[in-house]
């Protein structure tokens, strides 16, 4: 009796970050096979992806070898029914939503001209039992840490979301599960901590940064990461204090940037030190923006707030109060960016600040993606999950981050080996 043509995956149960090769086997040769799949973020929104592939004289498959025919890719990537799905109930794919660190299941089913011949269930997780958590709430700071269960000593990192608050539990979590003691630190936007990104002082950051050098787990040797204001913040404070033993800034802007109210900028300031406000950059609106915001939401069109930044730093001269002084950072320095940051111009902050760090005596490193926008790298992408461009917002409106699924998600993972590669340098 002739065996059904079924799905081969080596591993099951795989870290988020695994290669994961997906097989066929037992068609006919030359037989057009479709592979789908599905997936739910946090927020229980359905992502799915699909495509169809060619098996070969033996009836084989690998998706690590193969072209798709058609389908949500069109190239040769074993992850590629991972990054690209997207939410079908939404017009333009919507936003994959992870804020805890739980695993994600993914299904894939096998289909010949309309049937499903065979499921498959995968679990990728972030940590296991080998990592402790712990909820960190007191009266200085509020967090997240997660530590290997072995009672040695390993680098510390302090790790700083954006502009949505809370904490990176998830990055934190698959961090840690690399031999890191990682404090995921809440700074606004939850219980324990402001509900707006509004005067939040530096020393906050600073005692956290000490508690978490005096942890039993840590060796005294602390790193930043963070992510959009978070990469902001992390460049302000390694410039700020010499507490630390790296700094990566990923989408970050050169300048400190005004604060916000109810997830909007608004004309407060961000940062506070000594009781004093820092100087930021207050925005110029260009009359065009409020019409194309119109007509875009008109026309169900995602927006850009590019044209802010651009039209706000014409004359640098009038913010260079504003300016983070990177050149005072005395640690190693490793920034991410992307051509097509729709956010905010990233790509030209770093080239901004690579002119501070020319002379600067200490390594600096920075990554470039052609194509990628604003959620191009850890810790707010994944690989192998659902590449984010445009969030659904309120009334109808929708933003863009830029960027491709494709060149999002060829960003995250190159990005992301050469960060552990960064943090092991500096840590050796």
């Amino acid at each position: 009796m002739k065996k059904r043509p079924a799905i081969i995956i080596q591993k099951l149960h795989t870290y988020i970050d695994e290669e994961i090769d997906i097989k066929v086997i037992n068609s006919e040769p030359n037989e057009m096979i479709t592979l789908k799949a599905k997936m739910s973020d946090d927020s229980e929104k359905i992502f799915e992806s699909k495509a169809t592939f060619k098996a070969n004289k033996d009836g084989f498959i690998s998706l690590s070898h193969v072209k798709p025919v058609e389908g949500s890719y069109n190239e040769i990537d074993s992850s590629g029914l991972f990054w690209s799905m997207e939410d079908s109930q939404s017009r333009h794919g919507d936003f994959f939503v992870k804020e805890n660190s739980n695993s994600v299941t993914v299904d894939i089913y096998l289909e010949i001209s309309g049937e499903t011949l065979d499921t498959v269930t995968i679990t990728r997780q972030f940590y296991n039992e080998d990592i402790n958590k712990e909820v960190v709430k007191s009266n200085e700071f509020t967090g997240v840490l997660y530590h290997p269960v072995k009672e040695v000593s390993y680098p510390g990192i302090l790790l700083l979301g954006g502009s949505d608050g809370g904490y990176l539990d998830p990055a934190a979590a698959l961090l840690a599960s690399y031999g890191y003691t990682v404090l995921a630190l809440a700074y606004f936007g939850m219980e324990n901590v402001p509900d707006n990104l509004e005067s939040i002082p530096l020393e906050y950051f600073e005692k956290a940064t000490h508690w978490l050098k005096e942890h039993p787990s840590v060796n005294k040797q602390v790193s930043l990461i963070g992510f959009s204001r978070g990469g902001e913040l992390a460049l302000l404070l390694g410039a700020t204090y010499n507490d630390y033993t790296s700094v990566i800034a990923v989408s970050p802007s050169s300048y400190v940037t005004s604060g916000m109210k109810n997830s909007i900028f608004a004309p407060i300031p961000s940062w506070t030190s000594g009781g004093q406000a820092l100087p930021y950059m207050k925005f110029s609106y260009p009359p065009s923006m409020i019409f194309s915001t119109f007509r875009n939401w008109i026309f169900k069109r995602p927006s850009s707030f590019l044209a802010i930044w651009n039209r706000t730093m014409r004359k640098e001269e009038k913010i260079e109060n504003a300016r983070i002084r990177v050149e005072n950072i005395n640690a190693p320095v490793m920034t991410i960016s992307g051509s097509d940051d729709q956010l905010w111009p990233s790509k030209k902050f770093v080239k901004m600040m690579e002119k501070s760090l020319s002379d600067h005596l200490y390594q600096h490193k920075h990554l470039f993606y052609e194509g990628a926008g604003h959620f191009l790298a850890f810790p707010y992408s994944f690989p192998s999950i659902p590449s984010n461009i445009v969030m659904q917002l309120t009334g109808g409106m929708a933003m863009t981050f830029g960027g491709s699924k494709s060149a999002n998600a060829r960003a995250t993972t190159d990005s992301w080996k050469k960060i552990k590669e960064f943090l092991n340098t500096v840590h050796a």
